[in-house]
Protein backbone atom coordinates (compact mmCIF):
# COMPACT_ATOMS: atom_id res chain seq x y z
CA UNK A 1 0.00 0.00 0.00
CA UNK A 2 1.14 3.53 -0.82
CA UNK A 3 0.07 6.39 1.44
CA UNK A 4 0.75 9.95 0.24
CA UNK A 5 0.60 12.71 2.85
CA UNK A 6 0.41 16.49 2.51
CA UNK A 7 -0.82 19.37 4.63
CA UNK A 8 -2.46 22.78 4.48
CA UNK A 9 -2.40 25.58 7.02
CA UNK A 10 0.36 26.06 9.56
CA UNK A 11 1.30 25.03 13.09
CA UNK A 12 1.85 28.57 14.33
CA UNK A 13 -0.10 30.06 17.22
CA UNK A 14 0.14 33.79 16.51
CA UNK A 15 -2.73 36.06 15.48
CA UNK A 16 -1.67 35.69 11.85
CA UNK A 17 -1.71 31.89 11.97
CA UNK A 18 -4.44 29.76 10.48
CA UNK A 19 -7.17 28.48 12.80
CA UNK A 20 -6.87 24.94 11.49
CA UNK A 21 -4.04 22.66 10.42
CA UNK A 22 -5.17 20.00 7.96
CA UNK A 23 -3.34 16.84 6.91
CA UNK A 24 -4.74 14.89 3.97
CA UNK A 25 -3.67 11.44 2.88
CA UNK A 26 -4.33 9.34 -0.19
CA UNK A 27 -4.16 5.54 -0.09
CA UNK A 28 -3.63 3.54 -3.28
CA UNK A 29 -2.49 0.00 -3.99
CA UNK A 30 -0.82 0.85 -7.29
CA UNK A 31 0.01 4.55 -7.92
CA UNK A 32 0.86 4.13 -11.63
CA UNK A 33 -2.63 4.94 -12.94
CA UNK A 34 -3.10 8.13 -10.90
CA UNK A 35 0.46 9.22 -11.72
CA UNK A 36 -0.29 8.84 -15.43
CA UNK A 37 -3.55 10.79 -15.13
CA UNK A 38 -1.91 13.67 -13.24
CA UNK A 39 0.95 13.94 -15.77
CA UNK A 40 -1.49 13.83 -18.67
CA UNK A 41 -3.65 16.54 -17.10
CA UNK A 42 -0.67 18.86 -16.52
CA UNK A 43 0.47 18.36 -20.12
CA UNK A 44 -3.02 19.14 -21.41
CA UNK A 45 -3.29 22.29 -19.28
CA UNK A 46 0.11 23.49 -20.54
CA UNK A 47 -0.94 22.84 -24.13
CA UNK A 48 -4.18 24.81 -23.70
CA UNK A 49 -2.24 27.59 -21.89
CA UNK A 50 -4.48 27.17 -18.85
CA UNK A 51 -1.50 26.64 -16.53
CA UNK A 52 1.82 28.49 -16.71
CA UNK A 53 4.55 26.41 -18.37
CA UNK A 54 6.96 27.62 -15.69
CA UNK A 55 5.04 25.48 -13.18
CA UNK A 56 6.19 21.88 -13.48
CA UNK A 57 3.79 20.61 -10.83
CA UNK A 58 0.12 21.04 -10.11
CA UNK A 59 -0.49 22.98 -6.91
CA UNK A 60 -3.80 23.88 -5.35
CA UNK A 61 -2.61 27.38 -4.38
CA UNK A 62 -1.49 28.18 -7.96
CA UNK A 63 -4.68 26.95 -9.62
CA UNK A 64 -7.89 28.60 -10.71
CA UNK A 65 -11.24 27.10 -9.75
CA UNK A 66 -11.61 25.24 -13.05
CA UNK A 67 -8.25 23.49 -12.61
CA UNK A 68 -8.96 22.65 -8.97
CA UNK A 69 -12.21 21.02 -10.04
CA UNK A 70 -10.50 19.06 -12.86
CA UNK A 71 -7.82 17.69 -10.52
CA UNK A 72 -10.27 16.77 -7.77
CA UNK A 73 -12.58 15.06 -10.27
CA UNK A 74 -9.58 13.11 -11.62
CA UNK A 75 -8.78 11.91 -8.10
CA UNK A 76 -12.40 10.98 -7.41
CA UNK A 77 -12.56 8.83 -10.56
CA UNK A 78 -9.40 6.93 -9.57
CA UNK A 79 -9.04 3.78 -7.46
CA UNK A 80 -8.01 5.54 -4.26
CA UNK A 81 -9.19 6.06 -0.70
CA UNK A 82 -8.93 9.40 1.06
CA UNK A 83 -8.57 10.41 4.68
CA UNK A 84 -7.79 13.63 6.49
CA UNK A 85 -6.98 14.95 9.94
CA UNK A 86 -8.13 18.35 11.21
CA UNK A 87 -6.40 20.06 14.11
CA UNK A 88 -8.37 22.91 15.65
CA UNK A 89 -5.47 24.85 17.11
CA UNK A 90 -7.52 26.73 19.68
CA UNK A 91 -7.91 23.41 21.50
CA UNK A 92 -4.21 22.53 21.59
CA UNK A 93 -2.85 22.45 25.14
CA UNK A 94 -0.47 25.35 25.93
CA UNK A 95 2.40 22.99 26.80
CA UNK A 96 2.23 21.52 23.26
CA UNK A 97 2.13 24.81 21.42
CA UNK A 98 5.89 25.24 21.72
CA UNK A 99 6.62 21.63 20.81
CA UNK A 100 5.95 21.82 17.08
CA UNK A 101 7.81 18.61 16.19
CA UNK A 102 5.94 16.57 18.81
CA UNK A 103 2.62 18.05 17.72
CA UNK A 104 3.37 17.50 14.02
CA UNK A 105 4.38 13.86 14.55
CA UNK A 106 1.27 13.19 16.61
CA UNK A 107 -1.13 14.72 14.09
CA UNK A 108 0.52 13.17 11.05
CA UNK A 109 1.69 9.78 12.31
CA UNK A 110 -0.51 8.80 15.25
CA UNK A 111 -3.82 9.71 13.66
CA UNK A 112 -3.06 8.36 10.20
CA UNK A 113 -1.56 5.10 11.47
CA UNK A 114 -4.61 4.42 13.62
CA UNK A 115 -6.76 4.77 10.52
CA UNK A 116 -4.76 2.72 8.03
CA UNK A 117 -3.28 -0.09 10.16
CA UNK A 118 -6.66 -1.89 10.46
CA UNK A 119 -6.76 -2.04 6.64
CA UNK A 120 -3.53 -4.00 6.22
CA UNK A 121 -2.00 -7.27 7.37
CA UNK A 122 1.47 -7.93 8.86
CA UNK A 123 2.88 -8.93 5.46
CA UNK A 124 1.83 -5.72 3.74
CA UNK A 125 4.57 -3.45 2.45
CA UNK A 126 3.58 0.00 3.65
CA UNK A 127 5.08 2.93 1.75
CA UNK A 128 4.53 6.36 3.26
CA UNK A 129 5.44 9.25 0.98
CA UNK A 130 5.44 12.70 2.52
CA UNK A 131 6.23 16.11 1.06
CA UNK A 132 9.83 17.08 1.73
CA UNK A 133 9.03 19.90 4.15
CA UNK A 134 10.65 18.67 7.35
CA UNK A 135 14.26 19.74 8.08
CA UNK A 136 16.79 16.97 7.66
CA UNK A 137 17.33 16.73 11.43
CA UNK A 138 13.65 15.92 11.98
CA UNK A 139 13.20 13.32 9.24
CA UNK A 140 14.93 10.43 11.00
CA UNK A 141 12.93 10.98 14.18
CA UNK A 142 9.75 11.13 12.11
CA UNK A 143 10.62 7.90 10.28
CA UNK A 144 11.40 6.01 13.49
CA UNK A 145 8.23 7.29 15.14
CA UNK A 146 6.14 6.13 12.17
CA UNK A 147 7.64 2.63 12.16
CA UNK A 148 7.41 2.16 15.92
CA UNK A 149 3.84 3.46 16.01
CA UNK A 150 2.77 0.93 13.37
CA UNK A 151 4.45 -1.93 15.24
CA UNK A 152 2.91 -0.86 18.56
CA UNK A 153 -0.58 -0.64 17.08
CA UNK A 154 -0.34 -4.16 15.67
CA UNK A 155 0.92 -5.70 18.91
CA UNK A 156 -0.76 -3.71 21.67
CA UNK A 157 -3.77 -1.85 20.28
CA UNK A 158 -5.12 -4.71 18.17
CA UNK A 159 -3.39 -7.64 19.87
CA UNK A 160 -2.02 -9.22 16.71
CA UNK A 161 0.35 -12.13 17.34
CA UNK A 162 2.45 -11.19 14.31
CA UNK A 163 3.37 -7.53 14.05
CA UNK A 164 4.23 -5.83 10.79
CA UNK A 165 7.96 -6.07 10.09
CA UNK A 166 9.69 -2.72 10.47
CA UNK A 167 11.56 -3.47 7.26
CA UNK A 168 8.17 -3.52 5.49
CA UNK A 169 7.53 0.10 6.43
CA UNK A 170 9.27 2.60 4.20
CA UNK A 171 9.04 6.36 4.72
CA UNK A 172 10.15 8.67 1.93
CA UNK A 173 10.44 12.45 2.01
CA UNK A 174 10.02 13.51 -1.61
CA UNK A 175 10.02 16.77 -3.54
CA UNK A 176 6.44 17.11 -4.77
CA UNK A 177 7.64 18.26 -8.21
CA UNK A 178 8.82 14.70 -8.79
CA UNK A 179 5.75 12.95 -7.40
CA UNK A 180 2.35 13.51 -9.11
CA UNK A 181 0.49 11.57 -6.40
CA UNK A 182 1.78 14.03 -3.81
CA UNK A 183 0.49 16.82 -6.03
CA UNK A 184 -2.91 15.15 -5.98
CA UNK A 185 -2.75 14.98 -2.18
CA UNK A 186 -1.96 18.70 -2.08
CA UNK A 187 -5.32 19.31 -3.76
CA UNK A 188 -7.05 17.09 -1.22
CA UNK A 189 -5.45 19.06 1.63
CA UNK A 190 -6.51 22.32 -0.01
CA UNK A 191 -10.09 21.14 -0.45
CA UNK A 192 -10.35 20.03 3.20
CA UNK A 193 -8.65 23.20 4.44
CA UNK A 194 -11.15 25.42 2.63
CA UNK A 195 -13.99 23.48 4.24
CA UNK A 196 -12.79 24.18 7.79
CA UNK A 197 -10.80 27.41 7.59
CA UNK A 198 -13.21 29.31 5.33
CA UNK A 199 -16.45 27.36 5.71
CA UNK A 200 -16.38 26.65 1.95
CA UNK A 201 -17.08 23.02 1.13
CA UNK A 202 -17.37 23.48 -2.65
CA UNK A 203 -14.12 21.60 -3.35
CA UNK A 204 -14.61 19.06 -0.58
CA UNK A 205 -17.97 17.92 -1.97
CA UNK A 206 -16.24 16.76 -5.15
CA UNK A 207 -14.14 14.17 -3.32
CA UNK A 208 -16.30 13.51 -0.23
CA UNK A 209 -17.53 10.17 -1.60
CA UNK A 210 -13.97 8.81 -1.45
CA UNK A 211 -13.31 9.86 2.13
CA UNK A 212 -13.07 6.79 4.37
Amino acid sequence: MYVYVDESGDLGFSQRSTRFFVVAYLCVEQPFELTKKMKRLLKKLHKKKMYARGYNELKFSNSKDTIRVKVLETIYKSEVDIGYIVLEKAKVKPELQNKRTTLYNFVVVDRIMKNIIPLINPMTELNIIIDKSLPRSSRLAFNNYAKNKASWLFKIRWGQINSIMLSNIKVQHVNSQKEPCLQATDFLAGACFHKYEYGNDFYYRIISGKVK
